[in-house]
Protein backbone atom coordinates (compact mmCIF):
# COMPACT_ATOMS: atom_id res chain seq x y z
CA UNK A 1 0.00 0.00 0.00
CA UNK A 2 1.60 4.01 -0.82
CA UNK A 3 1.22 6.01 2.28
CA UNK A 4 0.86 9.56 1.90
CA UNK A 5 3.33 11.90 3.93
CA UNK A 6 1.79 14.86 4.99
CA UNK A 7 3.85 18.18 4.47
CA UNK A 8 3.60 21.25 5.77
CA UNK A 9 6.07 23.68 4.81
CA UNK A 10 7.52 27.26 5.46
CA UNK A 11 7.53 29.85 2.90
CA UNK A 12 6.44 33.56 4.29
CA UNK A 13 5.33 33.82 7.86
CA UNK A 14 3.82 37.19 8.59
CA UNK A 15 2.53 38.59 11.93
CA UNK A 16 -0.62 40.46 12.22
CA UNK A 17 -1.96 41.71 15.09
CA UNK A 18 -6.01 41.66 14.89
CA UNK A 19 -6.80 44.51 17.61
CA UNK A 20 -10.29 42.99 17.56
CA UNK A 21 -12.89 40.42 19.47
CA UNK A 22 -12.34 37.08 18.73
CA UNK A 23 -12.96 33.54 19.65
CA UNK A 24 -10.34 31.94 18.76
CA UNK A 25 -8.72 29.37 21.79
CA UNK A 26 -5.33 28.43 22.11
CA UNK A 27 -5.69 25.34 20.21
CA UNK A 28 -8.51 26.25 18.13
CA UNK A 29 -7.60 25.30 14.52
CA UNK A 30 -8.91 22.11 14.36
CA UNK A 31 -12.91 21.26 13.47
CA UNK A 32 -16.06 21.95 15.32
CA UNK A 33 -16.01 19.80 17.91
CA UNK A 34 -18.87 17.52 17.75
CA UNK A 35 -19.79 15.72 20.97
CA UNK A 36 -20.82 12.67 18.75
CA UNK A 37 -17.46 12.19 18.31
CA UNK A 38 -16.17 12.30 22.08
CA UNK A 39 -13.70 9.36 22.75
CA UNK A 40 -12.54 8.22 26.27
CA UNK A 41 -9.25 9.11 25.76
CA UNK A 42 -6.00 10.14 23.45
CA UNK A 43 -2.54 9.00 24.20
CA UNK A 44 0.44 11.34 22.70
CA UNK A 45 4.06 10.09 23.14
CA UNK A 46 6.45 12.67 23.71
CA UNK A 47 10.48 12.27 24.09
CA UNK A 48 11.08 14.51 27.19
CA UNK A 49 9.96 15.31 29.95
CA UNK A 50 8.24 18.87 30.88
CA UNK A 51 10.05 18.86 34.20
CA UNK A 52 7.59 21.18 35.46
CA UNK A 53 3.87 22.07 34.47
CA UNK A 54 4.07 25.38 36.37
CA UNK A 55 3.65 27.51 33.10
CA UNK A 56 5.52 30.31 34.28
CA UNK A 57 8.90 28.21 34.61
CA UNK A 58 8.18 25.75 31.43
CA UNK A 59 11.07 25.71 29.46
CA UNK A 60 10.61 22.97 26.68
CA UNK A 61 8.58 22.06 24.12
CA UNK A 62 6.73 18.97 25.06
CA UNK A 63 6.17 21.24 28.40
CA UNK A 64 4.56 24.08 26.33
CA UNK A 65 2.40 21.54 24.19
CA UNK A 66 1.00 19.75 27.51
CA UNK A 67 0.78 23.39 29.20
CA UNK A 68 -1.64 24.47 26.03
CA UNK A 69 -3.84 22.27 27.21
CA UNK A 70 -4.40 23.07 30.60
CA UNK A 71 -3.49 27.19 30.73
CA UNK A 72 -4.41 29.90 28.49
CA UNK A 73 -2.21 33.15 27.33
CA UNK A 74 -3.83 36.79 26.67
CA UNK A 75 -2.98 35.85 23.08
CA UNK A 76 -2.00 33.21 20.84
CA UNK A 77 -0.82 32.18 17.65
CA UNK A 78 -3.34 31.07 14.66
CA UNK A 79 -1.36 29.33 11.81
CA UNK A 80 -3.32 29.98 8.53
CA UNK A 81 -1.86 28.73 5.20
CA UNK A 82 1.45 29.04 6.73
CA UNK A 83 0.59 32.27 8.02
CA UNK A 84 0.86 33.58 11.72
CA UNK A 85 -1.52 35.50 13.37
CA UNK A 86 -2.18 36.99 16.71
CA UNK A 87 -5.30 36.74 17.85
CA UNK A 88 -7.43 36.85 21.49
CA UNK A 89 -7.24 34.26 24.03
CA UNK A 90 -8.11 35.37 27.39
CA UNK A 91 -8.11 39.02 26.18
CA UNK A 92 -11.55 39.26 24.20
CA UNK A 93 -9.73 42.90 22.67
CA UNK A 94 -6.22 44.09 22.88
CA UNK A 95 -5.31 47.79 21.34
CA UNK A 96 -2.15 50.05 21.23
CA UNK A 97 -2.97 53.23 22.85
CA UNK A 98 0.60 54.51 22.14
CA UNK A 99 3.87 53.14 21.79
CA UNK A 100 3.99 52.54 25.21
CA UNK A 101 1.07 51.10 26.27
CA UNK A 102 -1.53 48.54 25.75
CA UNK A 103 -4.95 47.98 27.01
CA UNK A 104 -6.21 44.40 27.08
CA UNK A 105 -9.61 43.48 27.96
CA UNK A 106 -10.54 40.13 29.11
CA UNK A 107 -13.33 37.67 28.45
CA UNK A 108 -16.40 37.50 30.93
CA UNK A 109 -16.88 34.09 32.83
CA UNK A 110 -13.94 32.57 32.46
CA UNK A 111 -13.17 30.44 35.67
CA UNK A 112 -9.71 28.67 36.05
CA UNK A 113 -10.03 25.24 37.19
CA UNK A 114 -10.67 25.23 40.88
CA UNK A 115 -13.51 27.61 39.97
CA UNK A 116 -11.99 30.91 40.72
CA UNK A 117 -12.79 33.84 38.04
CA UNK A 118 -10.46 35.25 35.63
CA UNK A 119 -9.37 38.70 36.87
CA UNK A 120 -7.27 41.31 35.38
CA UNK A 121 -5.68 40.59 39.03
CA UNK A 122 -4.31 36.96 37.89
CA UNK A 123 -2.86 38.75 35.04
CA UNK A 124 -0.87 41.01 36.95
CA UNK A 125 0.30 38.14 39.36
CA UNK A 126 0.96 35.92 36.35
CA UNK A 127 3.50 38.69 34.79
CA UNK A 128 4.67 40.23 37.77
CA UNK A 129 6.14 36.91 39.26
CA UNK A 130 7.92 35.74 35.89
CA UNK A 131 9.53 39.30 36.16
CA UNK A 132 10.51 38.37 39.80
CA UNK A 133 14.21 37.41 39.76
CA UNK A 134 12.99 35.39 42.34
CA UNK A 135 11.30 33.11 40.39
CA UNK A 136 14.24 32.84 38.24
CA UNK A 137 12.03 31.95 35.29
CA UNK A 138 13.13 31.45 31.88
CA UNK A 139 10.34 33.21 30.36
CA UNK A 140 11.00 36.90 31.66
CA UNK A 141 13.43 37.39 28.58
CA UNK A 142 10.01 37.34 26.51
CA UNK A 143 8.79 40.69 28.07
CA UNK A 144 11.65 42.00 30.03
CA UNK A 145 10.43 45.41 28.38
CA UNK A 146 7.19 45.49 30.66
CA UNK A 147 8.22 48.66 32.66
CA UNK A 148 4.38 48.68 34.40
CA UNK A 149 1.10 46.26 34.81
CA UNK A 150 -1.68 48.21 36.19
CA UNK A 151 -5.54 47.00 36.45
CA UNK A 152 -8.92 49.30 35.75
CA UNK A 153 -11.43 46.95 37.64
CA UNK A 154 -11.83 42.61 37.08
CA UNK A 155 -11.65 42.99 33.32
CA UNK A 156 -8.81 45.54 31.96
CA UNK A 157 -5.30 45.23 31.93
CA UNK A 158 -2.97 47.68 31.26
CA UNK A 159 0.70 47.24 30.50
CA UNK A 160 3.43 49.93 29.52
CA UNK A 161 6.53 48.86 28.01
CA UNK A 162 10.13 51.01 28.86
CA UNK A 163 10.10 51.85 24.95
CA UNK A 164 8.10 51.38 22.20
CA UNK A 165 8.62 47.83 22.15
CA UNK A 166 8.11 45.47 18.45
CA UNK A 167 7.79 42.08 20.23
CA UNK A 168 5.18 42.64 23.10
CA UNK A 169 2.69 40.65 21.95
CA UNK A 170 4.38 37.82 20.74
CA UNK A 171 6.34 37.69 23.74
CA UNK A 172 2.51 37.15 25.00
CA UNK A 173 1.66 34.20 23.18
CA UNK A 174 4.41 32.44 25.71
CA UNK A 175 3.14 33.53 28.57
CA UNK A 176 -0.26 31.31 30.26
CA UNK A 177 -2.22 32.90 32.78
CA UNK A 178 -2.56 31.07 36.07
CA UNK A 179 -4.62 31.30 39.30
CA UNK A 180 -2.69 32.90 42.30
CA UNK A 181 -4.48 32.01 45.28
CA UNK A 182 -3.50 27.97 44.27
CA UNK A 183 -0.14 29.11 43.53
CA UNK A 184 0.06 30.10 47.64
CA UNK A 185 -2.24 26.91 48.78
CA UNK A 186 -0.23 24.86 46.73
CA UNK A 187 3.17 25.73 47.09
CA UNK A 188 6.14 23.41 45.65
CA UNK A 189 2.75 20.96 44.65
CA UNK A 190 1.93 23.47 42.29
CA UNK A 191 4.93 22.23 39.42
CA UNK A 192 2.96 19.37 39.19
CA UNK A 193 -0.80 19.95 39.46
CA UNK A 194 -1.11 23.69 37.83
CA UNK A 195 -4.42 25.73 37.60
CA UNK A 196 -5.22 27.31 34.48
CA UNK A 197 -8.13 28.37 32.27
CA UNK A 198 -7.92 25.62 29.69
CA UNK A 199 -10.29 23.46 28.10
CA UNK A 200 -8.33 20.29 29.93
CA UNK A 201 -7.24 20.19 33.91
CA UNK A 202 -4.60 18.21 35.42
CA UNK A 203 -5.38 14.45 36.96
CA UNK A 204 -1.90 13.44 37.72
CA UNK A 205 2.20 14.14 36.44
CA UNK A 206 4.58 11.60 36.94
CA UNK A 207 7.95 12.77 36.63
CA UNK A 208 9.58 11.17 33.73
CA UNK A 209 6.39 8.41 32.57
CA UNK A 210 3.01 10.75 32.27
CA UNK A 211 0.84 13.52 32.19
CA UNK A 212 -2.96 12.85 32.88
CA UNK A 213 -5.32 15.39 31.85
CA UNK A 214 -8.92 15.03 31.77
CA UNK A 215 -11.73 17.62 30.28
CA UNK A 216 -12.89 20.96 32.27
CA UNK A 217 -16.49 20.89 32.16
CA UNK A 218 -17.05 24.80 32.93
CA UNK A 219 -14.95 25.54 30.19
CA UNK A 220 -15.40 28.92 28.85
CA UNK A 221 -15.13 28.00 25.22
CA UNK A 222 -15.82 24.74 22.71
CA UNK A 223 -15.14 21.58 25.00
CA UNK A 224 -12.76 19.50 24.23
CA UNK A 225 -13.46 16.59 22.52
CA UNK A 226 -11.74 13.60 24.32
CA UNK A 227 -12.77 12.57 27.86
CA UNK A 228 -8.93 12.57 28.54
CA UNK A 229 -5.64 13.13 27.19
CA UNK A 230 -2.66 11.52 28.52
CA UNK A 231 1.38 12.47 27.26
CA UNK A 232 3.53 9.06 28.20
CA UNK A 233 7.41 10.02 28.21
CA UNK A 234 9.32 8.19 26.10
CA UNK A 235 12.98 9.26 25.37
CA UNK A 236 13.60 6.58 23.03
CA UNK A 237 13.16 6.66 19.47
CA UNK A 238 12.15 2.62 19.30
CA UNK A 239 9.83 2.25 21.85
CA UNK A 240 7.95 5.47 20.61
CA UNK A 241 7.35 3.88 17.54
CA UNK A 242 6.14 0.46 18.84
CA UNK A 243 4.12 1.63 20.95
CA UNK A 244 2.38 3.78 18.42
CA UNK A 245 2.19 0.64 15.86
CA UNK A 246 1.04 -1.64 18.15
CA UNK A 247 -2.19 0.94 19.44
CA UNK A 248 -0.63 1.95 22.69
CA UNK A 249 -0.24 5.47 21.57
CA UNK A 250 -2.49 7.26 18.84
CA UNK A 251 0.00 10.32 18.30
CA UNK A 252 3.96 9.68 18.57
CA UNK A 253 6.31 13.10 18.32
CA UNK A 254 10.02 12.70 16.62
CA UNK A 255 9.62 9.80 14.40
CA UNK A 256 12.94 8.89 13.63
CA UNK A 257 14.45 9.86 10.39
CA UNK A 258 15.66 6.13 9.66
CA UNK A 259 12.46 5.19 10.32
CA UNK A 260 10.54 7.08 8.16
CA UNK A 261 9.84 4.23 5.26
CA UNK A 262 8.80 1.97 7.95
CA UNK A 263 5.81 4.29 8.95
CA UNK A 264 5.33 4.75 5.12
CA UNK A 265 4.62 1.40 4.92
CA UNK A 266 2.30 0.54 7.75
CA UNK A 267 -1.43 0.51 6.50
CA UNK A 268 -2.66 1.93 9.83
CA UNK A 269 -0.11 4.80 10.31
CA UNK A 270 0.27 8.32 8.36
CA UNK A 271 3.32 10.48 8.88
CA UNK A 272 3.19 14.16 8.91
CA UNK A 273 6.79 15.86 8.28
CA UNK A 274 6.71 19.65 9.05
CA UNK A 275 9.25 22.06 8.44
CA UNK A 276 9.83 24.19 11.53
CA UNK A 277 10.77 27.91 13.41
CA UNK A 278 13.71 25.52 15.37
CA UNK A 279 17.31 25.61 14.51
CA UNK A 280 19.63 22.97 16.07
CA UNK A 281 22.96 24.32 17.06
CA UNK A 282 25.96 23.77 19.68
CA UNK A 283 26.39 26.10 22.24
CA UNK A 284 29.80 27.60 23.33
CA UNK A 285 30.41 27.87 26.92
CA UNK A 286 32.91 31.09 26.97
CA UNK A 287 34.31 29.78 30.10
CA UNK A 288 36.79 27.33 29.06
CA UNK A 289 39.78 29.00 27.46
CA UNK A 290 39.95 27.30 24.70
CA UNK A 291 36.48 27.90 23.63
CA UNK A 292 37.26 31.67 24.18
CA UNK A 293 39.37 31.49 21.01
CA UNK A 294 37.47 32.20 18.18
CA UNK A 295 39.93 30.65 15.70
CA UNK A 296 39.10 26.79 18.36
CA UNK A 297 35.25 27.62 17.48
CA UNK A 298 36.24 27.95 13.53
CA UNK A 299 37.93 25.22 13.77
CA UNK A 300 35.11 23.04 15.30
CA UNK A 301 32.91 24.53 13.07
CA UNK A 302 34.79 23.07 10.46
CA UNK A 303 35.42 19.71 11.72
CA UNK A 304 31.45 19.16 11.32
CA UNK A 305 30.16 18.04 7.68
CA UNK A 306 25.97 19.46 8.08
CA UNK A 307 25.54 18.03 4.78
CA UNK A 308 26.51 14.39 5.75
CA UNK A 309 24.42 14.75 9.13
CA UNK A 310 21.36 15.91 6.86
CA UNK A 311 21.26 13.63 4.06
CA UNK A 312 22.07 10.40 6.11
CA UNK A 313 21.19 10.54 9.60
CA UNK A 314 18.48 12.74 9.25
CA UNK A 315 17.01 11.42 5.43
CA UNK A 316 17.61 14.07 3.69
CA UNK A 317 14.22 15.92 5.86
CA UNK A 318 15.78 18.84 5.80
CA UNK A 319 18.52 21.48 5.21
CA UNK A 320 21.91 22.04 6.44
CA UNK A 321 22.26 26.07 8.18
CA UNK A 322 23.28 29.12 7.54
CA UNK A 323 22.46 31.31 9.79
CA UNK A 324 21.38 31.67 13.66
CA UNK A 325 17.54 31.93 12.61
CA UNK A 326 15.20 29.71 10.59
CA UNK A 327 13.85 30.36 7.40
CA UNK A 328 10.57 31.97 6.56
CA UNK A 329 11.11 34.70 10.17
CA UNK A 330 11.24 38.28 9.72
CA UNK A 331 14.72 39.23 8.33
CA UNK A 332 16.31 35.24 7.93
CA UNK A 333 19.54 36.12 6.17
CA UNK A 334 19.08 34.28 2.69
CA UNK A 335 22.32 35.25 1.57
CA UNK A 336 24.88 33.57 4.23
CA UNK A 337 26.39 30.46 2.63
CA UNK A 338 26.08 26.74 4.67
CA UNK A 339 28.61 27.02 7.13
CA UNK A 340 32.04 25.51 5.34
CA UNK A 341 33.57 21.70 6.28
CA UNK A 342 37.02 21.20 6.13
CA UNK A 343 38.28 19.24 7.90
CA UNK A 344 41.72 19.42 7.11
CA UNK A 345 41.37 23.35 7.52
CA UNK A 346 40.50 22.60 11.29
CA UNK A 347 43.65 20.43 11.67
CA UNK A 348 46.08 23.39 10.43
CA UNK A 349 44.24 25.65 12.77
CA UNK A 350 44.14 23.31 15.67
CA UNK A 351 47.78 22.85 14.72
CA UNK A 352 48.73 26.78 14.62
CA UNK A 353 47.00 27.60 18.05
CA UNK A 354 48.99 24.69 19.65
CA UNK A 355 45.76 22.99 21.03
CA UNK A 356 47.10 20.99 23.65
CA UNK A 357 44.67 18.39 23.76
CA UNK A 358 42.37 19.31 26.56
CA UNK A 359 39.35 17.78 27.22
CA UNK A 360 36.29 19.19 26.06
CA UNK A 361 33.04 18.22 27.38
CA UNK A 362 30.31 17.89 25.53
CA UNK A 363 26.53 17.30 26.62
CA UNK A 364 23.17 16.30 24.06
CA UNK A 365 19.68 15.24 24.91
CA UNK A 366 18.55 11.81 23.83
CA UNK A 367 14.92 11.62 22.58
CA UNK A 368 14.20 15.37 22.72
CA UNK A 369 15.08 15.90 19.32
CA UNK A 370 14.81 14.03 15.81
CA UNK A 371 18.09 11.74 16.21
CA UNK A 372 19.13 13.66 18.85
CA UNK A 373 21.55 11.18 20.22
CA UNK A 374 22.64 9.89 16.67
CA UNK A 375 23.49 13.46 15.30
CA UNK A 376 25.73 13.91 18.43
CA UNK A 377 27.60 10.73 18.52
CA UNK A 378 28.34 11.79 14.60
CA UNK A 379 29.58 15.28 15.80
CA UNK A 380 31.65 13.69 18.63
CA UNK A 381 33.26 11.69 16.11
CA UNK A 382 34.00 14.23 13.27
CA UNK A 383 35.66 16.95 16.28
CA UNK A 384 37.88 13.76 17.07
CA UNK A 385 38.57 13.25 13.51
CA UNK A 386 40.25 16.72 13.69
CA UNK A 387 42.55 15.80 16.38
CA UNK A 388 39.59 17.78 19.25
CA UNK A 389 39.64 15.55 22.84
CA UNK A 390 35.59 15.72 22.93
CA UNK A 391 34.25 13.56 25.71
CA UNK A 392 30.34 13.08 24.76
CA UNK A 393 27.50 12.51 27.14
CA UNK A 394 24.09 12.22 26.43
CA UNK A 395 21.23 12.57 28.83
CA UNK A 396 17.44 12.33 29.08
CA UNK A 397 16.31 15.73 28.42
CA UNK A 398 15.05 16.70 32.19
CA UNK A 399 18.40 15.49 33.61
CA UNK A 400 20.19 17.34 30.44
CA UNK A 401 18.66 20.28 31.14
CA UNK A 402 19.75 21.55 34.54
CA UNK A 403 23.54 20.63 33.46
CA UNK A 404 23.41 23.26 30.32
CA UNK A 405 22.42 26.14 33.16
CA UNK A 406 24.95 24.97 35.37
CA UNK A 407 27.78 25.63 32.33
CA UNK A 408 28.60 21.92 32.87
CA UNK A 409 29.69 21.48 29.78
CA UNK A 410 32.45 22.91 27.33
CA UNK A 411 29.64 22.53 24.22
CA UNK A 412 26.21 21.73 23.89
CA UNK A 413 24.05 20.64 21.75
CA UNK A 414 19.70 22.15 21.86
CA UNK A 415 17.05 22.83 19.63
CA UNK A 416 16.08 27.07 19.68
CA UNK A 417 12.55 27.65 17.88
CA UNK A 418 11.83 31.36 17.58
CA UNK A 419 8.29 30.54 18.78
CA UNK A 420 7.68 34.09 19.39
CA UNK A 421 8.71 34.77 15.54
CA UNK A 422 10.80 38.31 16.81
CA UNK A 423 14.21 37.41 16.26
CA UNK A 424 15.44 39.74 19.22
CA UNK A 425 13.50 37.16 21.41
CA UNK A 426 14.72 34.24 20.26
CA UNK A 427 18.29 35.31 20.46
CA UNK A 428 18.33 36.84 23.73
CA UNK A 429 18.95 33.75 26.07
CA UNK A 430 21.99 33.37 23.82
CA UNK A 431 24.03 36.33 22.52
CA UNK A 432 22.82 39.69 24.41
CA UNK A 433 25.39 39.70 27.25
CA UNK A 434 22.82 40.55 29.58
CA UNK A 435 21.36 36.55 29.03
CA UNK A 436 23.64 34.71 27.76
CA UNK A 437 23.72 31.56 28.09
CA UNK A 438 27.26 29.92 27.22
CA UNK A 439 28.47 33.69 28.48
CA UNK A 440 29.12 35.45 25.22
CA UNK A 441 29.96 38.99 25.39
CA UNK A 442 29.88 41.90 22.64
CA UNK A 443 29.02 45.29 23.00
CA UNK A 444 28.41 45.74 19.13
CA UNK A 445 25.44 42.65 19.30
CA UNK A 446 24.19 44.14 22.28
CA UNK A 447 23.47 47.45 20.76
CA UNK A 448 22.31 45.99 17.75
CA UNK A 449 19.70 43.93 19.61
CA UNK A 450 18.65 46.93 21.66
CA UNK A 451 18.05 48.81 18.74
CA UNK A 452 16.25 45.66 16.72
CA UNK A 453 13.75 45.58 20.18
CA UNK A 454 12.62 49.39 19.81
CA UNK A 455 12.52 49.43 16.06
CA UNK A 456 8.71 49.13 14.97
CA UNK A 457 9.14 49.20 11.27
CA UNK A 458 9.84 45.78 9.39
CA UNK A 459 12.11 47.19 6.47
CA UNK A 460 14.29 49.13 9.44
CA UNK A 461 14.72 46.09 11.70
CA UNK A 462 15.33 43.29 8.77
CA UNK A 463 18.64 45.25 8.44
CA UNK A 464 19.84 45.01 11.97
CA UNK A 465 18.26 41.45 11.92
CA UNK A 466 20.70 40.86 9.24
CA UNK A 467 23.52 42.54 10.19
CA UNK A 468 23.08 40.45 13.58
CA UNK A 469 23.11 37.14 11.49
CA UNK A 470 26.46 38.13 9.90
CA UNK A 471 28.27 38.66 13.29
CA UNK A 472 26.99 35.56 14.32
CA UNK A 473 28.14 33.72 11.70
CA UNK A 474 31.50 35.46 11.89
CA UNK A 475 31.73 35.05 15.53
CA UNK A 476 30.28 32.03 16.19
CA UNK A 477 28.76 32.16 19.39
CA UNK A 478 26.92 29.15 18.39
CA UNK A 479 27.76 26.61 15.34
CA UNK A 480 23.92 25.89 14.16
CA UNK A 481 23.46 22.81 12.37
CA UNK A 482 20.20 22.64 10.63
CA UNK A 483 16.67 23.32 10.89
CA UNK A 484 14.88 20.75 12.73
CA UNK A 485 12.32 18.79 11.28
CA UNK A 486 9.12 17.84 13.22
CA UNK A 487 7.63 14.18 12.01
CA UNK A 488 5.02 13.09 14.00
CA UNK A 489 3.53 9.42 13.49
CA UNK A 490 -0.41 9.38 13.78
CA UNK A 491 -2.56 6.09 13.50
CA UNK A 492 -5.25 6.32 11.09
CA UNK A 493 -7.99 6.01 13.21
CA UNK A 494 -7.37 9.79 15.09
CA UNK A 495 -9.56 12.41 13.05
CA UNK A 496 -8.80 16.28 13.22
CA UNK A 497 -5.21 16.18 14.08
CA UNK A 498 -3.55 19.31 12.93
CA UNK A 499 0.48 19.48 12.92
CA UNK A 500 1.68 23.42 13.40
CA UNK A 501 4.99 24.99 12.54
CA UNK A 502 5.70 25.92 15.84
CA UNK A 503 6.07 22.02 17.14
CA UNK A 504 3.22 22.21 19.42
CA UNK A 505 1.23 19.13 19.78
CA UNK A 506 -2.39 20.43 20.30
CA UNK A 507 -5.08 17.72 20.16
CA UNK A 508 -7.98 19.41 22.25
CA UNK A 509 -10.46 18.74 18.79
CA UNK A 510 -8.47 15.22 17.80
CA UNK A 511 -10.20 11.92 18.98
CA UNK A 512 -10.13 8.04 18.28
CA UNK A 513 -12.41 7.39 15.52
CA UNK A 514 -14.97 5.08 17.25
Amino acid sequence: MVKRIVRVSIFVLTIVCLVACTDAASGGEGADNDPGNETKELIVATGADPTTLDGRKTWSGPGYSMNAHMMEPLVFREIVDNKVNIVGVLAEEFENMDELNWKFTLREGVTFHNGVPLTSEAVKYTLETILDPELNSPLAQWISDIDEITTDGELIVNIKTKTPTRGLLSGLTQIPIIEPSAVEELGEEFNIKPVGTGPYKIVEYKANSSVELERYDDYWGEAGVSERIKFLIMPENAVRLAALQSGDVHIAENISADKVEEVESDPNLDLYVTETLRVNLLVINFDNPWMEKKEFREALSLAIDRELIVNNILGGNTIPASSASPPGTIGFHDGLPVYEYDIEKAKKLLAEMDYDGSPIKMGAPSGRYAMDRQVNEAIAGMLKDAGINVELETLEFSSFLPKTDERYYDIYYIGLADLTINPPLHWGSYYHSENSQGGYTNPEVDNLMDQAVETIDDEDAIVLFKELQEIFYEDKPTLPLYYEPHMVGVRKDVQDFLPRLDEYIIVRDAYVEP
